[in-house]
């Protein structure tokens, strides 16, 4: 085998191979949005945004006593934009509160009933914004200073789900 033919051969497998994966990509991979929000989504998703304030402040409970009743709420307002021209439904929202040392204190789901209860809708109109307040009781494990991330689950009418990861710093 001549030394040209030994070093086109290995050039010519890894470009067929990088070219092949090109276009198996099924929609359902992890990409950085320009507003910098980690988005998952299930085929060709309708666009979507989610956004929260940069920090908010933890708020102290008076007469609070673990673990019945947290010491501090973080409150957030989770602002949620529907993109393109069909409505979304919001599916549910989970927080999390992990201190500045990394410890994971409080964690909260909320489902579709609870949300439906809590705002009476959950739908967002297409091209519109809608805000939902939501608070997360905190501060029986961990410190009170961190950052809560808040997932956003949303589905469009055709049944495509969405999820939408953001964060923001308590203090």
């Amino acid at each position: 085998m001549s030394i040209c033919r030994a070093l086109i051969t290995p050039f010519l497998c890894i470009s067929v191979a990088a070219l092949s994966s090109y276009g198996c990509d099924d929609g359902t991979t992890t990409r950085i949005g320009p507003s910098g929000v980690n988005t998952k989504t299930d085929g060709r998703f309708v666009s979507t945004s989610v956004t929260v304030p940069t920090e908010v402040a933890a708020l102290p409970v008076p007469a609070a006593f673990c673990p019945f009743v947290s010491p501090f709420l973080a409150p957030a307002n989770v602002a949620v934009r529907a993109g393109g021209a069909t409505d979304l439904q919001l599916l549910e929202m989970q927080l999390r509160f992990v201190d500045i040392a990394g410890v994971t204190g409080a964690v909260r789901t909320i489902a579709g009933p609870e949300l439906t209860n809590m705002f009476g809708s959950t739908l967002v109109p297409a091209f519109g914004t809608r805000t939902f307040p939501v608070t997360l009781p905190f501060g029986c494990v961990g410190g009170t200073t961190g950052t809560l991330f808040i997932g956003v689950a949303a589905a469009d009418v055709t049944g495509r789900r969405n999820m939408t990861s953001v964060q923001l710093n308590v203090r």
